[in-house]
């Protein structure tokens, strides 16, 4: 089960990717933010999460279209934009949860009796 750290990461990377900025829009909301509860959010994203949930869902089913591609094809790009940014302003406001817990990585220190690779030494 995803956190919601990496349901907004994931959404954020599908929003950094390829293609009309609508398309990504819509996918990011549909494959990772859709089912997502508001009340497991931060008190501070749970509005913003509220604006981006009715916007995307505010349009009716049209056609093969369902309610939230339906909703950002009626949006202007600029608007499509601004969303896509609260997206990653939520994003950017939650912590990853086992960041502060997770332990430094150690890396081997070559001794200084070892020998430096040729391709290493050619400076």
């Amino acid at each position: 089960m995803q956190t919601n750290w990496e349901k907004f990461r994931d959404a954020v990377t599908v929003l950094a990717g390829s293609g009309p900025m609508k398309q990504r829009l819509v996918e990011a909301f549909q494959r990772h933010l859709r089912d997502l509860d508001a009340e497991d959010l931060p008190r501070e994203l749970r509005g913003p999460y509220g604006v981006l949930v009715a916007a995307m869902q505010s349009g009716p089913r049209v056609g093969a279209l369902d309610a939230v591609a339906a909703s950002v094809r009626k949006m202007s790009e600029a608007d499509a934009a601004r969303y896509a940014q609260s997206i990653v302003h939520m994003f950017a406001d939650l912590h990853e949860p086992s960041a502060a817990n997770r332990p430094a990585v150690l890396r081997a220190v070559p001794d200084a009796g070892d020998e430096i690779p040729a391709f290493l030494n050619r400076a």
